[in-house]
């Protein structure tokens, strides 16, 4: 009997190799975050470590923030922490925050960030595929641009497994489109600070996520925001922003975004 590409890949998984390149996956994540991090400390001061909510927001961060809700009393995990924005925003919210990154110098910065803001953060340093967190401990999961850098048929689990049955996972990520248009967009030289590790997602891997937690929801965003990182066009952009908002809501627009709002949320019949 001819087996199919799929099962002659099934056949040769070695879960040993499998960990063996998630370590090196981890590491080099975890060598490119520490470099960024020392990057971030030289450029900016440390005024930029403190929660400032009255800060206008791009449309994208806004949706996420309200998709987010109220977490008062909710266990929290920030996935992929960063410099601790996200982390020190929840636990001023009245969130019992758990922040996770494989970047040791991250997780430094979030442990500041925490302490200039006057919150308590939990802060571990560890990979999302293999957290040693107790199961069903969290109410929300959260990250922003982290979830594309992680090894997603382990990190998928793992993070549904922490999640308590009804909770959601609530994450800002970029979204890979097709090559006609990547073409579009490269006659335009608009900075990239994509990592050596990262991706965008793909749809069908978040599909795929999607049947790991239960249920999947997405909002595409960023058609032609992306320009206002051109130093000249950085002015516009509220018109961009509004631009991005005509174009996709035409039918069929959506397949041009290059960033979604993905929300997960664990059913309850759900076993991971």
């Amino acid at each position: 009997m001819r087996l199919s590409q799929a099962e002659i890949e099934r056949f040769f998984d070695n879960p040993l190799k499998r960990r063996e390149h998630e370590r090196e996956h981890d590491a080099r994540e975890a060598e490119h975050f520490d470099a960024e991090a020392d990057r971030f400390i030289a450029d900016e001061s440390e005024r930029a470590l403190y929660v400032d909510f009255d800060e206008p927001l791009p449309p994208r961060h806004r949706a996420f923030w309200i998709a987010v809700g109220r977490v008062e009393g909710k266990r929290v995990l920030d996935v992929g922490c960063g410099y601790g924005y996200a982390s020190a925003r929840l636990a001023l919210c009245g969130a019992e925050v758990t922040a996770i990154d494989v970047s040791p110098k991250m997780c430094e910065l979030t442990r500041r960030s925490a302490e200039l803001n006057g919150v308590d953060v939990d802060v571990l340093c560890a990979s999302a595929s293999d957290t040693g967190l107790q199961d069903e401990s969290f109410d929300l999961v959260v990250g922003q641009v982290s979830l594309h850098h992680l090894t997603l048929e382990t990190a998928g689990p793992e993070l549904a497994r922490v999640l308590r049955p009804g909770g959601r996972a609530i994450f800002l990520e970029p979204l890979q489109v097709g090559k006609f248009f990547l073409k579009l967009r490269s006659l335009v030289p608009v900075p990239c600070k994509e990592s050596p590790g990262g991706g965008a997602l793909r749809r069908e891997e978040i599909a795929a996520l999607g049947e790991i937690f239960g249920d999947v929801k997405m909002r595409p965003f960023g058609i032609v925001e992306r320009l206002r990182r051109v130093k000249a066009l950085s002015a516009l952009s509220p018109l961009l922003y509004a631009v991005d908002g005509a174009l996709l809501a035409i039918p069929g627009a959506n397949k041009f975004a290059a960033q979604a709002l993905i929300v997960f949320t664990k059913n309850h019949n759900e076993h991971v």
